[in-house]
Order: C-alpha cells, then sequence, then structure tokens
C-alpha cells in the first residue's frame, strides 16, 4: 500500500496558481523586537524556530522554548525506537523529530499541544468535517510548509495572523478567513485546527484596548497570502516536497509506520496528515554524533550571553 506524499496533493494547485515575487522585503530579527504587540503577544522569528514561535502565538504566552520541544521529541523517538524494535537510530545520536537548528517534526508539535490539554485536528479529518463552514467559530489554526509553521488567532470576535515573520500580527476578517484556510489548504498547507480551554488574555477583557489592536493590525496587506512559502520561487517553495516520497517497499518504511503508531495515526483514514508526517521525517538531522538537544542548549545559552 503506497503512502502519498504532499506532493501529490498540491501538484495540480502548483501549476494552476504559481508563487508570486517575495513579499518580505527585510527578514523580521525576533532577537530585538518585543514579544508583545499594543497587548498581543507576537513572537518574531529568530533562526528556524517557527514551531515555537507558532505555538507560543498561537497560545498567546511563552509556553514553550526549544529544549522543551527537544524533549518532547526525544520521547517520541524512544517510542519510535520502541516500535521498531530496534536501537539503530541511537547509535548516531539521529532524531527524525528534531533538527539542532530547531527544526521540529509534525509529531512533536501535535504533543507538545495535548501536553498543554489542546487538542490539535488536521483539516480534512472526520472531526473537523464542517470547520471550513464555520472557522470564525474556532480559536486557533496552525499552519505548515517548507519548514515554516504559523498561527491564526480569535482575540474576542477579531481573528488575527500573527506569523513570527510579521514585524506586527495581522487582522484577518470573518468573511475572508474561510477563503484564506482553503486556498492555503489549496497551496499545499498542512492546517490544523487546534481547540481546549483557551484562557481569556487581558486584551479580551477590554473592548476598548481590542478595537485599538484591530486598527493597528489593519492594512492592505491582510488579503494576502500568510507565510513565506507563498512568496518563494517554485524551486524553494518546493524544498520540503521533493523526492519520490514513501512506500511500504523501500527501507523507511519501518520508521514511518513506527511514526504513524507514536502518533495513532491511520493513513487509510487521514492520508493528508499521515503525508504531513512522512514528509517532516524528510528534515532528519544529518547521520553525525551530534545530540540535537545539547546542541539547542548550547545555542540558547550563546543567545543569552550576546543579549547580557
Amino acid at each position: 500500500m503506497p503512502i502519498h506524499t504532499l506532493s501529490d496533493f498540491k501538484s495540480a494547485d502548483d501549476a494552476a496558481n504559481p508563487p508570486q515575487p517575495n513579499s518580505f522585503a527585510e527578514p523580521v530579527d525576533g532577537e530585538k523586537l518585543s514579544k508583545w504587540f499594543k497587548g498581543m503577544y507576537h513572537e518574531k522569528q529568530i533562526g528556524s524556530l517557527c514551531a515555537v514561535h507558532c505555538l507560543n502565538n498561537l497560545l498567546q504566552d511563552q509556553e514553550f522554548d526549544e529544549i522543551q520541544l527537544a524533549d518532547i521529541a526525544a520521547d517520541i523517538d524512544r517510542r519510535e525506537r520502541q516500535a521498531l524494535g530496534s536501537g539503530r537510530i541511537d547509535s548516531d545520536l539521529s532524531s527524525a523529530n528534531v533538527r539542532a537548528d530547531g527544526f521540529f517534526s509534525v509529531q512533536v508539535i501535535l504533543e507538545a499541544l495535548m501536553t498543554r490539554g489542546y487538542q490539535c485536528m488536521h483539516l480534512g479529518s472526520s472531526e473537523t468535517a464542517g470547520v471550513l463552514k464555520s472557522p470564525e467559530k474556532e480559536i486557533g489554526f496552525i499552519l505548515n510548509r517548507s519548514e515554516h509553521w504559523f498561527s491564526l488567532r480569535r482575540l474576542g470576535k477579531y481573528w488575527f495572523d500573527v506569523n513570527s515573520m510579521y514585524e506586527k500580527p495581522k487582522f484577518v476578517s470573518d468573511s475572508y478567513l474561510g477563503m484564506l484556510l482553503m486556498q492555503m489548504k489549496n497551496d499545499g498547507y498542512s492546517v490544523f485546527v487546534v481547540r481546549g480551554n483557551f484562557p481569556q488574555t487581558s486584551i479580551e477583557k477590554d473592548n476598548r484596548r481590542l478595537e485599538e489592536l484591530v486598527q493597528a493590525c489593519s492594512d492592505n496587506q491582510v488579503t494576502q497570502l500568510s507565510g513565506p512559502v507563498a512568496s518563494q520561487s517554485k524551486t524553494t517553495a518546493s524544498s520540503a516536497f521533493s523526492g519520490s516520497g514513501y512506500s511500504l517497499q523501500e527501507d523507511n518504511s519501518a520508521e514511518i509506520q513506527a511514526a504513524f503508531a507514536s502518533a495513532g495515526v491511520d493513513p487509510q483514514e487521514d492520508p493528508e496528515l499521515a503525508a504531513a508526517i512522512a514528509e517532516s521525517l524528510m528534515f532528519q538531522a544529518p547521520q553525525v554524533a551530534v545530540d540535537p538537544v545539547e546542541e539547542m542548549r548550547r545555542k540558547r545559552l550563546q543567545r543569552f550571553a550576546a543579549q547580557s
């Protein structure tokens, strides 16, 4: 039984909707910019830590750092090794779920949210069948493509795109939200709806401040696609989906099946989520004796030292 890749779901869309020129004039500097914008929490990009920023921007607080996610990744690695019945991944300290530069697999994001009591469901699964009919009723979405994660979050009755590549959040109207999600899904993004007990933020308790935030985040860019992928060249945008894909006959089939088992995913019931997980395994750490957790700790200490 072949396992489809995300390339299978998006190839026709790329042909019909070629990516546009880069709309990000200058990269943001998360080291220098504030994590707050007029009462809304908004981490900006630092290195390759977009998964960390995506989760924190979604949850509107500094809930995670790269070390915590790396620990979750290590735990998933252990479970996958147990499912494989093999210790060969231990031999070179490689990981299928985390890289030393801060990239994390789909499984890590899903499990991180579970540790905080949130349910993260792939848009396209049976549980999310009606989401696109009334997406404004949800509270948060996370999206991924080409190694970049970002989130959409509702505060009060207003939606915001809190992409870490932006200098400030972007207001998204209810009428545009559904079109935005559908367009991104059609363009090859993995889209997840996040449900759970989101605590009310301080700005949600102050209507005047919330409306001021909406005004400050409203501009003529609100209808553009979010994320760097939409603005990259076709070669770059497709880099995360390159290769021939995975099948049960290939040498890596055992690792993929172990990942599915660890995540509790049936590829026949949810082929798109299975494809997202399979694609994320393409970004394994290089086969060198470097512990990604320790490497991230070292880089984190270097960053703190530079700030002091």
